[in-house]
């Protein structure tokens, strides 16, 4: 059990457990233009909904799409938990098939993806699932956001640094442009190990910042901090 400051997570039966990853893109996504609906694609153990639902004050409706029934069961303890339990519609299924039969059209879409290839699967054969772009691969995400993101949506996820140019490539032939990069180092003077990343149909200036996480003492940075003094106790 996970303890925020106004909820918590069990992620006993999730392939992927909570991380750092889905609390820097929940924190970290732009939520200042209008948001009337929400689609979290590999929504795991809720980590990421949970804060979009506090960021919003439980006023915007939240899809939550996994395809692992573990995920699906540890986020409907989670959201019925939680002060905004009437928000939130969990999905256990296939997000390839949901983006081509949904009608539904979504202003914000998130994801912390899979991302290891066939030559680093873990083990663990739900995690490898849950992680392996082999059972959703960036080109399939891609197609299936241009399906359902919204004329003037926004789709962010949060991504490994060195997957950055194979990705552009993709989002630009589905007909998405980058709004917004913020490189993130675990490690005040390493090389960025993970990137956050915002998309849209509209071809405009993006921005690109640095987020470090800790200083080289393991101290947390100011930066980080401010990010996520919201949610961590």
């Amino acid at each position: 059990m996970f303890t925020f400051k106004q909820f918590t997570i069990t992620d006993g039966q999730s392939a992927m457990k909570v991380g750092t990853d889905g609390v820097l893109l929940a924190s970290w996504v732009d939520l200042s233009s209008q948001c009337d609906s929400i689609l979290d694609v590999g929504s795991g153990s809720g980590i990421i909904s949970l804060i979009l639902a506090q960021r919003t004050n439980g006023e915007v409706l939240i899809d939550a799409i996994d395809i692992d029934k573990g995920a699906v069961n540890d986020s409907e303890i989670n959201f019925s938990a939680s002060p905004w339990s009437n928000i939130f519609n969990i999905i256990n299924g296939n997000f390839v098939s949901y983006s081509k039969e949904c009608k539904k059209r979504y202003s914000l879409i998130v994801s912390n993806p899979p991302y290891f290839t066939e030559n680093t699967k873990s083990p663990d054969n739900k995690r490898s699932l849950a992680r392996n772009t082999s059972s959703l691969s960036f080109d399939s995400l891609f197609s299936g956001v241009i399906n359902l993101l919204s004329e003037d949506g926004i789709f962010a996820l949060i991504l490994p640094a060195e997957a950055y140019t194979e990705i552009a490539q993709i989002a630009l032939l589905k007909g998405l442009y980058i709004k917004r990069l913020t490189w993130v180092s675990t490690i005040s003077g390493s090389s960025p190990k993970r990137l956050l990343a915002e998309w849209s149909r509209v071809q405009t200036q993006y921005t690109i910042d640095t987020l470090i996480i800790s200083d080289k003492e393991g101290n947390y940075t100011s930066q980080y901090k401010k990010l996520t003094e919201e949610y961590y106790l």
